[in-house]
């Protein structure tokens, strides 16, 4: 638990310098781009997306409703179940993920304290959980 918690620590103690640095570069909200790298490699239903993210239904609808009218991510009809919308990304969903994956890093000055080797190892460790986490 120590580790989770500190990790925890650091990124909520942080997150508004990200979260300011991404607000003034995109027109769009971070938690769309939590949602859409969820769905850019296959399409998931919105429940299983506000599961995935933490949110409830209604706020899962506001943030798809929001790609959607963007043209980032399109709703289609599950083929086993008509009632389920499936969510995926557009080819113009994809491209903007890579626009805001190819941004500066915006870490905060903390990161200034690991030297350039330690900032490579933490960038491969946490793609390597970012990798298992999005499976």
């Amino acid at each position: 638990m120590g580790l989770w918690l500190s990790m925890m620590g650091l990124v909520m103690d942080n997150k508004w310098y990200f979260a300011e640095q991404f607000a003034t570069m995109r027109p769009v909200p971070y938690s769309r781009y939590r949602a859409l790298r969820r769905v850019e490699h296959e399409s998931r239903s919105q429940r299983e997306l506000a599961e995935a993210m933490g949110v409830d239904a209604p706020a899962m609808t506001g943030i798809v409703n929001d790609l959607v009218s963007h043209g980032l991510a399109v709703r289609t009809p599950h083929p086993a179940d008509g009632r389920v919308k499936l969510v995926s990304a557009t080819g113009l969903g994809r491209e903007w993920l890579d626009d805001v994956r190819s941004l500066p890093d915006g870490a905060p000055p903390l990161m200034n304290s690991l030297t350039a080797a330690e900032r490579l190892e933490l960038a491969r460790l946490l793609d390597k959980l970012q990798a298992a986490a999005l499976a």
